[in-house]
């Protein structure tokens, strides 16, 4: 028999480090599923015996894939031949991971997304209490975090069939091996989130951070590792699109899909897109997009914390996603981006170390999830 055998006593010391992290993320996770599949039940109600929603686009029959999950089941059940142009913008981490459950008897290229999405989401806030416990060894706050991802407004997307789940996942594990110098770890993971979208991308700049940080007291193999993961999640969006020049003859068509007129629009300076959604909302016009410039708000003023109490990385991190988020011509999606970012619900967590103002926002998160989820699945609340 070959192979490394793991001794009782590693295993016992791995379960001792995963336990807490797992017991702390167990409540949020279900809670979440709950109040999101409590949304989707309200809007069927609400499409089917109150004549409500827009009815072309009420998405409560699609369920948990709905929107952009759609485009996921239908890569997962048939690839991208036939599905056009605009199916490559969805990267395919999760449509492969999705494909090795198909295999199952019984098994739906719909559920098996889901599945996939559901598993990453909870492996996600794992790994976000135990990178908080790296960073400030507070207990309260790695729980408060979790608690404050898993029920953010934003959130029903880690409970449908997006690849959020996976890109947080990803990020955070690539996060955690460039803070204990574990490159090689690092790169294997952001590679992984090079292939869950483009946003990923962003990881090269807190990759670049702490090795510039750190380089020093590197050795010449640590140095290479480090290399490595800092082109690493670029060089995963490098391969996915090095298979669209294969197959399509364009190297930039899935990024330019993402930046074409119906999703993301033209690259513009970020200053007018917020200006002229602040506006709107200031005087009550097309408040329907201009409701994301509270959120951008609130984003910015947790950016400026995080440069300021968290180490670069992280604030670097999440300007740096602000900036590529503000940069399109509508700010549609900027809250699913803004979950995406991780660092901000640390920020969250930070901020309400008071029992009173964490149950205060814990109640809004949670409220504002369910009324997110039940416009979304009416088709009222572009996710």
């Amino acid at each position: 028999m070959s192979g490394r055998t793991i001794s009782p006593g590693t295993a016992r010391a791995q379960w001792a480090v995963v336990s807490p992290a797992l017991r702390a993320s167990a409540l949020p996770f279900l809670a979440s599923r709950a109040i999101v599949l409590l949304g989707l039940g309200a809007a069927r109600f609400a499409v089917s015996d109150l004549r409500l929603g827009s009815a072309p686009r009420a998405s409560s029959h699609a369920g948990l894939l709905g929107w952009d999950a759609g485009w996921y089941e239908r890569i997962t059940a048939h690839g991208y031949a036939g599905l056009g142009n605009g199916a490559l913008r969805f990267f395919p981490l999760l449509p492969v991971l999705a494909r090795s459950f198909r295999a199952l008897p019984g098994m739906t290229a719909g559920l098996s997304l889901i599945i996939v999405a559901n598993i990453a989401c909870l492996a996600a806030l794992v790994v976000l209490y135990r990178l908080v416990m790296f960073e400030l060894g507070d207990q309260a706050c790695a729980r408060r975090a979790v608690w404050l991802l898993a029920l953010a407004p934003p959130a029903f997307v880690l409970v449908m069939g997006y690849a959020e789940s996976l890109l947080i996942l990803t990020s955070l594990v690539a996060f955690l091996g460039f803070r204990e110098h574990r490159y090689g770890l690092a790169t294997c993971v952001a590679f992984l989130a090079g292939l869950c979208g483009p946003f990923a991308m962003l990881l090269a700049i807190p990759a670049a951070i702490e090795m510039a940080a750190g380089w020093r007291s590197l050795s010449g193999r640590e140095r290479i590792t480090g290399v490595g993961a800092v082109l690493a999640a670029p060089a995963g969006a490098a391969a996915y699109l090095g298979w669209a020049q294969e197959v399509v003859g364009s190297f930039l068509l899935p990024l330019r899909e993402q930046f074409s007129v119906p999703h993301r629009g033209a690259i513009t300076d970020p200053l007018v897109t917020f200006a002229r959604d602040m506006r709107d909302l200031l005087h009550g016009t097309h408040v329907g997009t201009a409701e994301h410039a509270f959120w951008a708000v609130l984003l910015i003023l947790l950016a400026a914390f995080i440069l300021w109490k968290l180490p670069a990385a992280y604030g670097c991190y999440a300007v740096a996603t602000l900036v590529v988020v503000l940069s399109g011509s509508n700010l549609d999606s900027l809250e699913r981006h803004g979950l995406g970012c991780f660092p901000f619900a640390i920020a969250a967590a930070m901020l309400t170390r008071g029992r009173k103002a964490y149950f205060v926002v814990i109640g809004l998160s949670g409220s504002m999830l369910l009324t997110y989820a039940i416009l979304t699945f009416l088709g009222i609340y572009v996710p």
